[in-house]
């Protein structure tokens, strides 16, 4: 199982929308709003880290209000 972090960033005052949209996407198993260089960190996780690239890229990075993500891939 590959799993990782994911920071986002938001427009503002989207946030819950967002994480809503988030957790209702396969592939998210937490998603919180937090304080700091981002406005939302989830943990994500699929088969493999191709598929986990993919869910990134193709469902998660294209939710609209999303401005940026950034991925930490977890490796142990």
């Amino acid at each position: 199982m590959a799993k990782a972090y994911l920071k986002i960033n938001v427009v503002p005052g989207k946030e819950k929308i967002i994480r809503g949209a988030l957790t209702e996407t396969k592939g998210v198993k937490e998603a919180y709003i937090t304080t700091g260089d981002q406005d939302i960190i989830a943990l994500v996780e699929a088969n493999n880290f191709t598929d986990l690239l993919k869910l990134v890229v193709s469902k998660l990075r294209v939710i609209e209000g999303i401005t940026k993500t950034d991925t930490n891939f977890i490796l142990e």
